[in-house]
């Protein structure tokens, strides 16, 4: 019996915690993030101690992860290799393996770290859940874009 409400609490802190997070204005980049913890913490089925040890690494390899992709894309986030002299343009493939490379690193790193915390399986279902809700995020963006554009080409009602 005590299982079962602990889950249902658990259950029901996720829920909240993922409806508030799209439904209140904010930070848009805390909003995404507060979303994705809720639905990854939903999807790995963790226990109150797993979620409780696995939140505030998986903030910690979040944190790491974008580091590096912010350090690369301020870089070259203006720039298309392809109208770049030959210079230019191998330097940004050079860069972007580099950049690639250390991404893998740090997954590495964190992915010994994550088993401590919780199984093999749930560390394949966090790499999961971790498209499926860039997926999420991705046509929810699609769809609000496509909503505020409703008097498109052939549509004006």
């Amino acid at each position: 019996m005590k299982r079962v409400v602990r889950f249902l609490l658990i259950a029901l802190v996720v829920v909240i915690t993922y409806t508030c997070a799209w439904s209140q204005p904010g930070q848009p980049m805390e909003r995404i993030h507060a979303a994705k913890m809720a639905y990854i913490t939903d999807r790995l089925h963790l226990s109150e101690d797993q979620a409780g040890n696995f939140v505030p690494l998986y903030n910690e390899y979040d944190n790491e992860i974008r580091t590096t992709r912010r350090n690369f894309f301020s870089k070259y986030g203006g720039v298309n290799p392809a109208d770049a002299d030959d210079a230019t343009a191998l330097q940004a493939v050079d860069d972007n393996l580099d950049y690639q490379q250390e991404v893998i690193e740090i997954k590495r790193k964190y992915n010994e770290r994550f088993l401590k915390i919780i199984s093999p399986q749930q560390l394949a279902d966090l790499n999961k859940s971790e498209r499926e809700f860039k997926q999420l995020l991705l046509q929810r963006l699609k769809q609000q874009h496509n909503g505020g554009n409703r008097f498109r080409k052939g549509n004006a009602h």
